[in-house]
């Protein structure tokens, strides 16, 4: 088989294992949205004009995996996406839509939140930073990626027999060796057509999660509590506790500056807007002391070779 094949092949695997576990999760929260709060439903990818755009980098545009609206509008309430991670090397491209949550806030103010619900080889540090940079998305991480394979051991070893091979997760976040490719996607196929894959991916979400307490709290329990605290009657009195504003000047400057008072506010708007002296001060480069070359790290331009 041609390696573009069996690059194809072990794709497919994570597709598989991925597909499985997104489908039980929107089963699940369709399940406790309609038990715990029938006034809101969730959107899947098949309804089209419903769906959020993201603006990617590079002019890409992608869809949200799934939206939490009202019963009674198609405005976003909730965002939410599930991912499965086989290795670190994928985790900007499949979180970096975490990171343009900020804009699809400002664009929709019905959005009170979004959970990421997460399986693989999600590192605490990468879990850290987007929840950081996606604005306080809550992120969890119903099973690890050691936890999947060592569910689907048994069943592996039941289809190939004597032939069977051990699925080390460490290993496979390199690769999984090239001669166990066909037939662990063959597995999975069947697996998935059997019906066994998607009552195995249930299971997943009851995997233990230990929490901030030290306590251990089911996956699935993590997520209904997500659901809990985004989709909670909005209060009697709704306290701003940050105040923004944005100034696009027509260089391309942006100045962005936040304020916990609304006075704060107002003075900077009425004492910076008016005045372009102002506005050039503050998105000039400060001049410092030192010249450009006596920097560490900036090459001696006295030595430079004009012959180019």
């Amino acid at each position: 088989m041609t390696s573009a094949n069996q690059h194809g092949r072990a794709s497919h695997i994570g597709q598989l294992i991925g597909e499985a576990f997104e489908n039980v999760v929107i089963k699940f929260i369709k399940h406790y949205l309609k038990k715990k709060h029938p006034e809101f439903a969730i959107l899947g990818p098949g309804h089209g004009k419903k769906l959020l755009t993201l603006e990617m980098p590079g002019g890409i545009k992608r869809q949200l995996d799934s939206v939490i609206v009202s019963i009674d509008s198609d405005d976003p309430v909730a965002l939410l996406e599930t991912k499965w991670l086989k290795d670190g090397r994928h985790w900007s491209d499949k979180g970096a839509w975490i990171l343009q949550l900020r804009e699809v806030r400002h664009n929709y103010p019905t959005v009170r939140g979004a959970a990421a619900i997460l399986a693989g080889h999600w590192n605490e540090g990468v879990r850290v930073l987007l929840r950081n940079q996606g604005g306080g998305i809550d992120m969890i991480l119903v099973a690890t990626d050691d936890e999947i394979y060592h569910s689907l051991q048994p069943y592996l070893d039941q289809y190939l027999g004597s032939n069977s091979f051990t699925l080390d997760a460490k290993q496979i976040r390199f690769r999984l060796p090239e001669k166990h490719v066909d037939e662990f996607d063959d597995f999975l196929i069947d697996l998935r057509n059997s019906g066994q894959l998607h009552k195995l991916a249930k299971t997943w979400l009851n995997f233990e999660r230990e929490i901030e307490s030290g306590k251990s709290i089911k996956g699935k329990t993590l997520i209904q509590i997500s659901l809990d605290n985004l989709l909670e009657p909005l209060p009697t009195e709704l306290p701003i506790s940050q105040y923004a504003v944005t100034f696009e000047i027509k260089t391309g400057n942006l100045i962005y500056k936040t304020f916990n008072d609304l006075e704060d506010m107002l003075d900077f708007i009425n004492q910076t807007a008016r005045d372009p002296e102002k506005i050039r001060e503050i998105i000039s480069p400060k001049k410092r002391s030192g010249k450009v070359s006596e920097q560490m790290g900036f090459y001696d331009t006295e030595e430079d070779d004009d012959d180019w």
